[in-house]
């Protein structure tokens, strides 16, 4: 394939964005399944000169998939852990094939617009699915179904995609349009979902703090002040909409995740269950601290303990349960190093901040998603780790 030195886009480019919008879109539908998420990173090695090289991301991804498959030998039951690290396998065979063409784009913009797209699209799919009335007229007392997909996944990627959209319109002053923010808000709302609703508030705070501490050259004072207004409006805001119509649902959870995080009484169901999860899976842990009972067991504990094989929908106790110390270090290490490289360029790319409010929103959402076997979590390594790559050989002064 042609060099990328000078960065002009032909028809096939454009294929392939579109290509790789489908994917995302699959991947958050599940429409159609692995088949066709290999049917389309097939299309898109068709058009490229795949050449197989290892990068980082590989390096980083591949030692957790194979601390994965190691822990088939010490397991309750090794036929509950190949599945998934077949999976989290075959999913990365086609951010591969992905990566070789992406690491040549230097405009980080346009994979961000083709996340933010692909979101768009499945917020549209939202609504055809399950109707725009049962939507827009949800009240408290009724939560969307999972018929096509888990209601926190289609949540989580409505929130990611207004967190985008809140970046391009603070930093890139393109006319991305306000109009989005009301349907996509409606669909959060309608999920009650308190993980993507932590996501939204997290990253538009603490981008709209860093666009204002720049503005100040540093300053931290009046930024702080501004932002707390910013808060303060949004949640009053929160507490008008929270007492009646779309979002009394989600305002109710809110207020049972916080109660079971004080210690309070007011400890909503969903919470209550998960604590029981936590406990459950912190006192295995305590019993096979360095290795675990191996990956995805977890729904072997639960079954025999509490007679519902799921996950422990905690991501640091799910690691620390299933794979042990080892288990947790070996996926957290991905995201410690991307962290403490991406902050380096804060100062010199806003687009760095950006990937660095959103490591830091992976942190604190995994406490309460299983977020190793999601495909998009991959996705968005290899974005970051491209993104880095762009950096690095952009300002090679900075070590």
């Amino acid at each position: 394939m042609r060099s990328r030195t000078i960065q002009r886009y032909t028809r096939t480019d454009k294929f392939i964005w579109l290509v790789t919008l489908l994917y995302l879109v699959v991947s958050n539908t599940l429409i159609g399944g692995g088949r066709v998420l290999f049917a389309f990173a097939g299309t898109v090695l068709l058009f490229t000169n795949f050449k197989l090289r290892i990068y980082k991301y590989h390096l980083f991804t591949l030692q957790f998939i194979i601390y994965c498959y190691a822990t088939t030998f010490w397991a309750l039951n090794g036929r509950y852990t190949i599945p998934i690290c077949n999976s989290m396998f075959l999913t990365l065979m086609c951010l591969f094939i992905f990566y070789e063409y992406w690491k040549d784009i230097k405009d980080i913009h346009i994979l961000l617009k083709i996340i933010m797209w692909a979101g768009l699209f499945v917020v549209v799919y939202t609504y055809y699915f399950y109707g725009v009335e049962d939507i827009v007229t949800a009240d408290g007392g009724t939560r969307l179904g999972n018929e096509f997909n888990n209601v926190n996944v289609i949540a989580m990627m409505t929130a990611t995609t207004l967190i985008i959209n809140f970046y391009f319109m603070l930093f890139v002053k393109k006319d991305w349009s306000i109009l989005i923010w009301l349907p996509c808000l409606f669909i959060i709302g309608a999920t009650q979902c308190r993980k993507a609703f932590v996501m939204l508030v997290m990253g538009m705070f603490l981008m709209y703090y860093y666009k204002q501490r720049m503005k100040k050259n540093g300053d931290m004072l009046l930024p702080l002040t501004k932002v707390f207004v910013f808060v303060l409006i949004g949640f009053l805001i929160l507490f008008i909409l929270g007492h009646n119509g779309i979002f009394s649902g989600l305002y109710t959870r809110m207020g049972g995740m916080i109660s079971a995080l004080t210690g309070g009484e007011d400890v909503d169901a969903s919470s209550m269950v998960r604590n029981i999860y936590n406990e459950i899976g912190w006192k295995q842990f305590l019993k096979t601290p360095i290795v675990g009972i191996g990956i995805n067991n977890s729904m072997i504990l639960l079954a025999q303990q509490v007679n519902h094989a799921t996950y422990l929908h905690n991501n640091y106790i799910e690691l620390l349960t299933c794979g042990g110390v080892i288990g947790l270090i070996s996926y957290y290490s991905i995201f410690v190093y991307l962290l403490y490289q991406e902050q380096k360029y804060i100062k010199l790319e806003s687009s760095a901040f950006l990937i660095v409010t959103w490591l830091l929103i992976i942190f604190v959402i995994d406490w309460g998603v299983v977020s190793y076997i999601n495909r998009m979590n991959y996705f968005y390594l290899m974005m970051f780790f491209i993104h880095l790559d762009h950096l690095k050989k952009k300002y090679p002064h900075i070590k």
